[in-house]
């Protein structure tokens, strides 16, 4: 009698500590906000946030801070491995960088590319592709791409993720 009750009190005790572990876990988000069903249309975007010079689009095609640290940066391990967990700072630390070196690459882009206009003739993945546990990474992008006066040039940015059928740039930074 005495067994079946400790047993009983150590289910109820582990259904407690489950609910509590998940009600407490960070969530993290489920889906890419405001993303591309293709890398083609992704890049259509990206097209057009150039040609018109708007800032705001071009930002808007990349994943947000909170996307960031709760799927790419911990999700980045192996399929089949646990998810990677960081200390606030070093998630801070590294959203930091790596959003710091895409707002660069954001005015350099609107710089050289922004108004004028220009059609994708080409795409390739200098790194190739790559799955990882959350999401697939299209690593380094290269585009060809062609103005109105035939003038060809290759465009190198930043990575691509792939989450659930939905993407966005991951960074624009070409390194």
């Amino acid at each position: 009698m005495k067994v079946a009750s400790v047993a009983k009190t150590l289910v109820v005790v582990m259904l407690v500590l489950a609910v509590h572990a998940a009600a407490t876990a960070p969530s993290r988000p489920r889906r890419l906000t405001d993303a591309s069903p293709s890398v083609d249309a992704l890049l259509e975007r990206f097209r057009e946030a150039l040609v018109a010079k708007d800032k705001a689009a071009l930002r808007a095609l990349r994943v947000t801070q909170d996307e960031y640290l709760g799927i790419i940066m911990p999700g980045s391990v192996e399929p089949g491995q646990p998810r990677a967990q960081y200390s606030a700072q070093a998630q801070q630390y590294f959203w930091g960088i790596l959003n710091g070196k895409s707002i660069y690459v954001e005015a350099d882009l609107l710089y050289q590319y922004g108004g004028h206009p220009f059609r994708i003739t080409g795409v390739s993945f200098r790194r190739g592709i790559k799955d990882y546990a959350d999401y697939r990474a299209y690593r380094q992008l290269t585009l060809a791409i062609e103005d109105d006066a035939g003038k060809v040039d290759h465009l190198k940015i930043g990575s691509i993720a792939e989450v659930d059928g939905q993407f966005k740039f991951i960074s624009y930074v070409r390194d």
